[in-house]
């Protein structure tokens, strides 16, 4: 897409790929549009050269190919945002790479019970205070033994409780966020009720100020 392109670090870490730091960035500047928290990094990743920094060196920072839920961020930015010079930033509740939202889980709950998966903190509430608005998307999957997983949620509505900025996301029934990209004809569906849901929420808030 035409001035637009993923940025992100790479780590690997034992057998598993960790995907830390993404942003999508429109234009040139470093001011942040937004940001959005989902469930674990997906299909994004280096390519050629790059890809081969991250093998011998284990870190990689580089321009990443443009995922699925990557391009529908990025429908919704246009949507939604008159001016696109900055960045959306991407954060995860856990960031260990797979496609697959249980699996996903079931491995980040193995690495954290096995104590494998590496220290990774929250961002502080000064840098949560940068971004003018929050997207929750980190999905429906909901299963008792998942202790980890529900921490990780929980510790992540009071970072944004206590950085008194805007959030919006899609509901369920069960109060779960659902993900920003869903498979198949929902995907389309899913992107109305987001465009909707800024709309009518979050960008008054911006003219208001």
């Amino acid at each position: 897409m035409e001035n637009v392109k993923a940025i992100a670090t790479f780590q690997l870490i034992g057998e598993e790929v960790y995907r830390t730091n993404t942003y999508i960035q429109f234009g040139s500047s470093r001011k942040s549009l937004g940001a959005v928290i989902m469930l674990n990094p997906g299909s994004a990743e280096l390519q050629g050269e790059a890809r081969k920094k991250l093998i011998m060196n284990g870190s990689h920072t580089d321009e990443t190919t443009i995922d699925n839920t990557m391009r529908q961020l990025i429908h919704f930015m246009k949507a939604t945002h008159s001016n696109l010079e900055g960045r959306l930033h991407i954060y995860n509740l856990f960031y260990v790479r797979n496609t697959a939202s249980v699996e996903a889980i079931e491995l980040f709950e193995l690495l954290k019970t096995t104590g494998k998966y590496p220290t990774i903190t929250l961002p502080s509430l000064f840098e949560m205070t940068q971004h003018p608005w929050i997207l929750m998307g980190w999905g429906v999957e909901k299963r008792n033994r998942w202790r980890y997983f529900e921490k990780e949620k929980r510790d992540w509505l009071q970072l944004i409780n206590a950085s008194g900025i805007p959030s919006f996301g899609v509901l369920s029934e069960n109060n779960e966020y659902f993900h920003p990209c869903p498979k198949g004809p929902a995907k389309s569906e899913r992107l109305q009720q987001l465009i909707q849901t800024f709309n009518l929420n979050i960008k008054p808030l911006s003219l208001e100020k």
